[in-house]
């Protein structure tokens, strides 16, 4: 009898203890969901510590646009070149866009694969090697030229590249590889890359695997949507233009659709907001315009490698490679601005463009510089070979210019293909003016960026021409003065001091 109330008494305080406990429980967990308590970060690694730049004071990085190269330079001694050189040397980091296959063709197992309207930009392999020589330590891949020569062409040019001591991102054997940043180890810290392009091939770009398809090797990819904003008058037009269309159809005994029959805005006296015609986007406006609609995956993507890239470094360079641009000479892609804008409020150091072939505004967004685009470095016209498609694609062009096709070369091409994208030789070609842009760090911002101007000698030899020089003082004077208009609007005022521009930030920028 003792012993059944002795263990009665046990199964009851057990009971009671376990009540406690579970309504105990019940409080502390309350206590801690998110409603009742914020997380907190480790106070030694608070999350907005590891987007600032920890890099050395006084760290400069040269930059430079497309390096379109079809031979070593390095044992050029012309000492308007050289000068140019010992720019990218003195750096602490040098910096281009690749935009050629470093291949041999001699043993080259793949084939020319470039798209229609595609150059087939190619260099030996020592050409590599040779850029480390002058200093490159940098390069950007994802831009319109990194399939060139097929997948083959891109995975010879990454050996080639790593074999120089060039680090380099923006294509790989899936997107999440082309994406990805990648490293160069400097003595003044840890520099992370990561290169997008808008202008691509069709199947240059990435794609991830999923489910039984396998990933596709490609670059970095951010797709954009072009609208054309128009002002009423053109919107007008392009009502009635559509209309006539369909009233032809309909007349052909065609069957009308539903945007070729004409609108009931129209019919009410309005003008529709948009308007789908020939392929293209109109929205209505008060002038014309482009604007661009970037895909919110590869938007969104790249900004989470861009701040993983940083996160693991102490300073990020964010490159993208474009073509897509406003109405006006010097008019920005709209998206380029909001990509920019994003990369640096997620982590980036420095935004530097390039695919435009001539220079356009530099900014200076929360004391970090945006170069959309620093032109060309190398514009080497000694490409060969050509594929027999290209000749093929420009055959008409090539009769006009020599007469029977068959005598042409793959310089006569060459000078063709200038004629054509470039018009007749000028002292103005934007192409062949650019500058070398070496910016220095000091607490957390850019201090101070100097613009070395570079003139590539268009309308010289070919042997002559695309390599990149110190220019005379009037061509000097020329680029930066064109850049310091252009820059203006976007806030930036550009010194010009011995035939060097000049942008001193003040550290009041930050705030």
């Amino acid at each position: 009898m003792r012993y059944s109330n002795r263990s009665c008494i046990l199964v009851l305080t057990l009971a009671c203890v376990i009540v406690i406990c579970f309504f105990a429980g019940r409080e502390i967990f309350a206590q801690t969901t998110p409603e009742a308590k914020q997380f907190k970060f480790d106070p030694r690694r608070p999350p907005e510590a590891e987007l600032q730049m920890s890099i050395q004071d006084g760290f400069t990085l040269a930059a430079v646009g497309d390096c379109i190269i079809a031979r070593p330079l390095s044992q050029v001694r012309d000492p308007r070149f050289t000068a140019l050189v010992q720019i990218l040397s003195d750096a602490d980091a040098a910096f281009g866009n690749c935009e050629t296959s470093f291949i041999d063709i001699r043993q080259f197992k793949g084939s020319p694969q470039a798209e229609t309207g595609e150059w087939y930009l190619i260099a030996p392999p020592d050409t590599a090697k040779d850029l480390k020589l002058m200093g490159f330590d940098l390069m950007s891949r994802a831009n319109n030229h990194v399939m060139d020569w097929g997948l083959e062409g891109m995975r010879e040019t990454s050996y080639w590249l790593d074999q120089a001591g060039i680090v380099h991102s923006g294509c790989g054997e899936n997107r999440a590889l082309a994406r990805a940043p990648r490293y160069f180890e400097s003595a003044k810290g840890r520099i992370a890359l990561v290169s997008m392009a808008a202008t691509f091939t069709t199947l240059s770009q990435s794609m991830p695997p999923l489910g039984q398809s396998p990933g596709r090797p490609g670059m970095n990819a951010i797709k954009t949507k072009r609208s054309t904003i128009v002002p009423p008058e053109v919107m007008k037009a392009l009502v009635s233009l559509r209309d006539a269309m369909g009233s032809a159809r309909k007349a052909a005994g065609a069957e009308a659709n539903e945007a070729a029959s004409p609108s009931e805005g129209r019919a009410a006296g309005k003008l529709p907001e948009t308007l789908a015609l020939l392929d293209n986007q109109f929205e209505l406006g008060d002038r014309l315009a482009y604007t661009y609609q970037m895909d919110s995956i590869d938007f969104s993507e790249n900004l989470k490698n861009v701040r993983q890239g940083k996160q693991y470094s102490d300073f990020l360079l964010a490159a993208m490679h474009n073509h897509e641009n406003g109405v006006g000479p010097d008019e920005l892609g709209d998206f380029n601005i909001k990509l920019a804008h994003a990369a640096i409020e997620a982590g980036a150091d420095a935004f530097v463009g390039s695919g435009e072939h001539r220079l356009l505004p530099i900014e200076i967004y929360k004391g970090k510089p945006i170069f959309y685009s620093l032109c060309d470095f190398f514009w080497d016209d000694k490409q060969e070979p050509y594929a027999a498609d290209y000749y093929e694609q420009y055959r008409e062009d090539l009769i006009a210019a020599y007469g029977d096709p068959a005598k042409a070369t793959d310089a006569d091409l060459t000078i063709v293909l200038n004629s054509l994208d470039w018009g007749s030789p000028t002292e103005d070609n934007m192409a062949f003016l650019s500058v070398v842009a070496v910016s220095k760090y000091e607490g957390g911002q850019v201090s101070e960026i100097r613009l070395y101007p570079v003139d590539l000698g268009y309308g010289l030899r070919l042997t002559e021409s695309g390599i990149p020089r110190v220019p005379v003082p009037e061509v000097a004077q020329r680029i930066l003065k064109r850049l310091q208009k252009i820059s203006e609007p976007y806030g930036t005022k550009i010194a010009i001091e011995d035939n060097i521009g000049l942008i001193r930030v003040p550290k009041a920028t930050t705030k």
